[in-house]
């Protein structure tokens, strides 16, 4: 039975995606079998992993996480190889945003997205969700569905407001998800600003911050714009080093199963006759 996860934070640019990414990075080259469902509607996780092949013509009748919630895809008929072994993707769409529009009747099956998902839940290790920077129906439906959250933030001002908002909602949670775990992200350990909001924030929500912080570091950003994953991009930095601790310290990874950083696969070479990445 797949242990599921909600990647949620109600502010953007805290690094949401490129984190659950990486996350789900590590998992595969750990040799965990992976699933990753972008629901968010700015498809910057599918982006990422698929790169050019959205452009493609072809790519107009791929199925998404839209036409999945609409029913007219069966889930595992969307599932995308996406070319990293044990590393599988639900693709997201725009029309995410539009499902109430197509469909009424969305509004009002909250738990449609469980029983959607419910055969795939014993054909993987671990399935990630990358939620919108929001909640609303659409992230309510994902709470309904998952086991745990993880909440990634930034160590800035308003930072602690929106835990504030957010975390009594996830608390009031009782028939889904729980907080899992706020991560701090891009954190920079040498200023003092940084320092004062972390403790702010451990202090603000006692036993509910990971230990293991992620420090800002450039090739992150650089990695995301290359289409890799830190891992690859640069696998002695401080972005992979805390990301593959965060990983053992957030999903208890067993180290017999877990490959050295120096066998991790290579980024994938789509062949140039492929419009778009195998499907099942």
């Amino acid at each position: 039975m797949a242990k599921s996860f909600a990647f949620l934070s109600k502010k953007g640019g805290v690094g949401k995606t490129t984190f659950t990414l990486n996350c789900a990075h590590a998992l595969a080259f750990s040799g965990f079998k992976t699933l990753l469902i972008d629901i968010d509607g700015q498809a910057n996780l599918t982006r990422h992993l698929l790169g050019k092949h959205l452009d493609a013509p072809e790519a107009a009748s791929w199925p998404d996480m839209a036409k999945v919630l609409l029913g007219r895809t069966p889930a595992a008929e969307a599932v995308i190889e996406t070319g990293y072994a044990h590393l599988d993707l639900i693709a997201g769409s725009i029309t995410l945003d539009e499902l109430p529009t197509l469909d009424p009747h969305v509004l009002r099956e909250p738990v449609r997205l469980k029983n959607i998902f419910a055969p795939l839940m014993e054909a993987y290790d671990f399935i990630l969700f990358d939620c919108p920077p929001t909640v609303n129906w659409l992230t309510r439906m994902v709470l309904l569905t998952v086991d745990s959250v993880i909440v990634p933030v930034q160590a800035e001002p308003y930072a602690l407001q929106g835990l504030r908002d957010l975390v009594p909602i996830l608390d009031r949670m009782t028939a889904g998800a729980r907080l899992f775990s706020i991560v701090v992200n891009m954190y920079r350990q040498n200023t003092s600003l940084h320092q004062n909001l972390l403790r702010e924030i451990e202090e603000a929500y006692p036993n509910r911050v990971a230990k293991q912080k992620i420090r800002q570091t450039i090739q992150l950003a650089e990695a995301a714009r290359e289409g890799l994953s830190i891992f690859e991009y640069a696998p002695a930095s401080t972005g992979a080093l805390d990301l593959f601790g965060l990983c053992f310290e957030l999903f208890q990874l067993s180290p017999d199963k877990v490959k050295a950083v120096a066998t991790m696969s290579p980024a994938p070479e789509w062949e140039e006759k492929e419009a778009i990445p195998s499907l099942p």
